[in-house]
């Protein structure tokens, strides 16, 4: 299969925009999601990150990935371990911390088009680690539309990137 120019730019130029502006209404979305006129923006924009990361965190608490380490120290009174870290949370709500700037610097990388193919490459690995956690916390209820639609994008990129690398030996 050999595209031409015009061929590859209307497809970067559609995925470009589909996906940058896709990531930065997330990113967005994020931030504003509940707006109280008291606050100022970046008490509001805390808050909201804080609200994203307790709401998206709280399925995983009971997962298999809240990996625990537990101190050797004994409550002399119980026998407990005296601290128990949660490993897996750290690392859950570090990811969920992360995601919004993650996807702001995508969205920018995009619909600029620096780094597009790198650019491109990572939005479609985040894309699958987004359907993974989502399948980890909804399993159970047999509601995977969320990782469906998570997976679908990332194959979007991936088919994207297969006809952005296809080189024309032919201008039109």
């Amino acid at each position: 299969m050999v595209f031409g120019n015009r061929e590859r730019f209307w497809i970067a130029l559609i995925v470009r925009f589909a996906f940058g502006f896709m990531f930065l209404t997330s990113a967005i979305n994020i931030f504003v999601s509940d707006w109280d006129p008291n606050l100022t923006a970046i008490q509001n924009s805390k808050q909201n990150l804080r609200s994203f990361v307790n709401n998206l965190s709280r399925p995983y608490q009971d997962s298999w990935i809240n990996i625990k380490y537990s101190s050797r120290e004994k409550d002399p009174a119980t026998g407990a371990p005296a601290r128990v870290t949660e490993i897996g949370m750290a690392i859950v709500r570090a990811f969920l911390y992360a995601m919004p700037f993650i996807f702001a610097l995508f969205s920018v990388l995009l619909l600029t088009g620096f780094f597009l193919l790198p650019a491109l490459r990572g939005a479609a690995l985040f894309l699958v680690l987004l359907g993974l956690g989502k399948y980890l916390t909804d399993f159970k209820s047999g509601n995977t539309l969320t990782t469906l639609q998570d997976f679908t994008y990332a194959m979007f990129i991936t088919l994207a990137l297969f006809a952005l690398s296809r080189e024309s030996s032919t201008s039109p």
